[in-house]
């Protein structure tokens, strides 16, 4: 089994344990994701959200809006983004809501790490969310339903959704482990599930606020 082999085991067991659907063109009960228009001029569905993220990339280009509405104990995330590197991407809500793409550790690193209120390791995290898939065109239309976070928490915790350059591994232990003798992953992937660099950041707020 090869490294794309092993890494897609994990995504795939990931969209088990999250219970969710984030595919290209997907449906949410009645709620079409086809309802959204182009990504850069913003999402909008036939549920109005109450928290948004205008997600943005290191030259400041909108490349869509990530929207968050409350459902019975859970939350539905929706979003339609172009202009991405084809293929899955790190996903995530990040724990300060401060984008800067010319941070001094790297783009977007002021967001700090991920939104983690209870202290787990990845991919327990609150702000961890399945992966984002881009089509070969750049863009990626995506819904999800989580019950890690709350629309309070949303509203209040000043947060930032990121999108990553890497795949998520959800803290698996991939090949470059066994190369260097390691027996299990190290504090970067129990972190982060070795997503990469950020390459989109976008500030959570207020739908009202948007």
């Amino acid at each position: 089994m090869n490294y794309k082999q092993k890494l897609m085991l994990p995504m795939c067991a990931a969209f088990l344990l999250y219970g969710c659907n984030a595919t290209n063109d997907s449906n949410h009960g009645d709620k079409n994701v086809e309802d959204m228009n182009t990504a850069g001029q913003g999402t909008e569905t036939d549920v109005d959200p109450q928290v948004k993220a205008e997600v943005k990339d290191v030259e400041g280009k909108t490349l869509g809006i990530v929207n968050f509405t409350a459902e019975e104990n859970a939350v539905l995330i929706q979003t339609a983004l172009e202009g991405l590197e084809p293929g899955y991407h790190g996903f995530h809500i990040h724990e300060n809501a401060i984008c800067e793409p010319e941070a001094k550790e790297g783009p977007f690193t002021t967001a700090g790490g991920h939104f983690n209120p209870t202290d787990e390791t990845h991919s327990h995290h609150a702000g961890d969310m399945p992966p984002l898939y881009v089509k070969e065109d750049g863009t990626a239309k995506y819904t999800a339903t989580l019950d890690s976070m709350t629309i309070d928490q949303l509203k209040k915790e000043e947060l930032a959704v990121i999108v990553h350059a890497n795949p998520d591994n959800f803290a698996n232990i991939p090949d470059r482990y066994e190369a260097d003798g390691q027996k299990g992953p190290d504090e970067d992937t129990l972190k982060t599930g070795d997503a990469g660099d950020r390459q989109a950041c976008g500030i959570i707020v207020g739908a009202e606020e948007k």
